[in-house]
């Protein structure tokens, strides 16, 4: 089984992921980081080579990764930035639709610097950019972020979508 995790940044993707996996007793890989091991950190990408560049890398990373089972896969917010990466997507994917107040929140201050596009845009910004897209890409929607709940409703659904399969 793969899944994939989408969503704003701090909608609890890689927490979230990060805890499925180790109940699952599976990989866990963040698509950033990922990034950030073969390339350097990720706001000098966006400042030496720009954004373009940057997607350019996250649809590399999913091709790398699309061979592989048995894993959760934690996405940079704006892979849905591209079409293309849907088809990349060889797994169950998981929307995390978190409140924006929690969201805020949980970025706080120190956003911008880490997170390229937060110095331009805010968090109401990107919502309205990317949220059809995350909707499209998903394959269910988890709004619960007591991670406990999440990952309950993540097995649910992942069982009701298997037994629809079958």
């Amino acid at each position: 089984m793969k899944y994939y995790f989408i969503g704003l940044p701090g909608s609890g993707k890689s927490t979230i992921g990060r805890e499925l996996a180790k109940d699952l007793k599976i990989d866990f890989i963040d698509t950033d980081k990922y990034i950030e091991e073969r390339y350097g950190p990720i706001p000098k990408i966006f400042k030496e080579m720009g954004e373009v560049y940057f997607r350019d890398l996250e649809t590399q990373a999913l091709k790398e990764l699309y061979s592989l089972d048995n894993v959760v896969i934690s996405c940079g917010g704006g892979i849905v930035e591209r079409d293309i990466n849907k088809d990349y997507m060889n797994g169950i994917v998981v929307f995390l639709d978190a409140p924006l107040n929690e969201i805020k929140s949980r970025l706080g201050d120190d956003s911008a610097s880490s997170r390229p596009l937060m110095a331009k845009n805010t968090i109401m910004d990107l919502y309205h950019r990317r949220h059809t897209k995350y909707e499209e890409f998903k394959t269910i929607k988890v709004k619960n972020q007591i991670i406990s709940k999440a990952l309950k409703e993540i097995k649910k659904e992942t069982n009701r979508l298997c037994k629809k399969k079958n």
